[in-house]
């Protein structure tokens, strides 16, 4: 499919972390969307759109943003996708510039958490796996325990995930946490769900991150010339109705999401140098590389433990320090891993930079329905 390339011409994020009550979802918002713009060089007068990620903002939060931000009167869409919804709304300006309705759009994902939500986030009340008590932890740590039985997998394998993502988050000046960790604290933590630990999950968050996304008339609009990382595709599926006991760990809607994407961007997952995932549990990493093919099946655990998926390894996995150590803001996630591929495939991601990067992938997997593998997730493919 030849759909017309979006140029990240800006990206900006405010750090991930836990903000009192008077930081308002807004504040946060507005001023990602501020960097974003100021990396761009971009004015207001120059924004045709814009598309704001969200899942607890309430209603209208795009067009409150866009209010406080000088937008006011511009389109501006609202996108929930659980933690898929900033990538979502990333998808709906590469959708406006292919078809020629816009030509800058600026793209926001933002959440508020920690005055919104107690605990771990939960399906709709009214699904059936919320009736009977299931929570996402303990949807992840069955498919830990599925996957070690299934593959020989140790408990020090899975939990090397969080060692990694730590470690690069070190380098992350917007992450949640910027202090590595050893494999004794991931096994010592305290137990969330068995065999998954406090490390082993990602923390409530709160922050923003946003992206402007440009046609080519766009770059010309905002006086930018030479290389601008690209975003050549951007999927979207959701979950099938599945019959039958099935597995676990199959994840075939990661295998589809990824389909979408090598069709989407003609780039095969052979040619992908680094990839930002939705890790929300240490067990999500591994499961989801290996749905989407880019790590062989039941190779993934000790893919982590041997160092293939750090930094120096065969395929870098999230170099930002991921949903585990970046934090994880469900509705900002999605845009911050887009701000995260522009500066790897700037090379300006400093001491986490991947070396020679030149295409690039970020998933995003949003929400459970019952009965179904999955509630929506995202691919986005982006090149040098």
């Amino acid at each position: 499919m030849n759909l017309a390339p979006a140029h990240v011409a800006g990206a900006g994020m405010v750090r991930f972390g836990k903000y009192p009550a008077d930081v308002t979802l807004e504040r946060l918002a507005v001023g990602a969307a501020r960097a974003a713009l100021a990396d761009a060089g971009a004015d207001l007068g120059q924004v045709d759109a814009l598309s704001v990620g969200h899942v607890f903002g309430g209603p209208v939060a795009g067009q409150r943003v866009a209010a406080q931000l000088g937008l006011d009167g511009r389109p501006v869409s609202n996108h929930e996708n659980y933690c898929a919804s900033g990538a979502t709304a990333v998808r709906e300006a590469w959708v406006a510039l292919a078809a020629g309705l816009h030509d800058v759009v600026l793209v926001i994902g933002v959440e508020k958490m920690t005055d919104r939500i107690s605990g771990g986030v939960r399906p709709d009340p009214g699904d059936l796996d919320a009736a009977v008590g299931y929570v996402m932890a303990a949807g992840h740590a069955m498919s830990a325990r599925r996957y070690m039985a299934d593959h020989g997998a140790t408990r020090e394998q899975i939990a090397a995930v969080a060692v990694k993502n730590h470690a690069h988050s070190v380098h992350n000046p917007f992450a949640q946490y910027q202090k590595p960790i050893a494999l004794e604290q991931v096994l010592g933590a305290r137990q969330i769900a068995e065999p998954l630990g406090l490390l082993d999950c990602s923390p409530i968050s709160d922050g923003a991150a946003a992206v402007v996304l440009c046609s080519p008339a766009g770059l010309r609009r905002l006086g930018l010339s030479g290389p601008v990382p690209r975003v050549l595709g951007v999927g979207l599926v959701s979950g099938a109705v599945q019959t039958g006991l099935g597995d676990l760990n199959a994840e075939d809607v990661s295998r589809r999401a990824g389909e979408e994407a090598w069709k989407l961007s003609g780039i095969g997952p052979d040619e992908i140098d680094l990839v930002e995932m939705h890790d929300c549990f240490t067990i999500a990493e591994i499961v989801r590389m290996e749905g989407l093919g880019l790590v062989p099946h039941g190779q993934g655990a000790a893919w982590a433990a041997d160092g293939h998926t750090a930094l120096g390894g065969r395929l870098p996995v999230n170099p930002s320090g991921g949903l585990l150590s970046r934090g994880h803001p469900v509705g900002a996630t999605g845009a911050a891993q887009v701000c995260e591929l522009t500066w790897q495939l700037r090379g300006t991601a400093g001491g986490r930079q991947v070396e020679g990067a030149r295409t690039a992938l970020a998933y995003c997997k949003g929400g459970t329905v019952n009965g179904t593998d999955g509630g929506s997730v995202t691919t986005v493919v982006m090149a040098r």
